[in-house]
């Protein structure tokens, strides 16, 4: 927590070099780490309107408090799907996908939460000059396809694509 406010500069310079655009407003939770007066005059002395979250809500900090629910869901469901194909000895060193379905499960496309992936994006892209991948983070497996969940840290959302 010590290191919020060092870490919002390097942001802000970010933003301001990288978008050439300026922040306007921060909205937080109410933490003692925002609520500082070197923190406060910064944002003053910067013309940033400073907006404090009511507490237990959440909600008000928008994207990003979904988006931790979210991330945490998928690794949460990762977990479930990954302890599912690993051996116990309570099933006499079968996984319980072994036991279930009579087979082995595949070992050969599973990844590490949270790692570095590169989606194909071919199918998905509109004009010939488009980019063909985009940095992503892995999330995990899809429940309903069979295909992997990627999180696209620029824009916020969640990615399908096939294994």
């Amino acid at each position: 927590k010590s290191d919020v406010f060092p870490t919002f500069i390097t942001f802000k310079k970010m933003v301001e070099n990288r978008f050439s655009s300026k922040i306007k407003q921060l909205q937080v939770d109410g933490g003692g780490e925002f609520i500082n007066k070197l923190f406060l005059a910064f944002l003053r002395d910067h013309g940033i309107s400073h907006q404090i979250s009511c507490p237990y809500t959440p909600q008000q900090n928008g994207v990003v408090e979904r988006k931790h629910r979210h991330i945490v869901a998928m690794a949460f469901s990762t977990t479930v799907f990954l302890i599912n194909r690993l051996p116990t000895p309570q099933l006499d060193n079968l996984s319980p996908y072994e036991k279930l379905l009579h087979r082995s499960p595949d070992y050969k496309f599973l990844k590490s939460f949270g790692c570095a992936c590169f989606p194909h994006l071919v199918p998905y892209n509109k004009h010939k000059l488009s980019f063909k991948s985009l940095p992503c983070v892995f999330l995990g497996y899809d429940d309903y396809y069979k295909g992997y969940r990627c999180l696209d840290p620029f824009q916020v959302t969640s990615i399908r694509l096939g294994m």
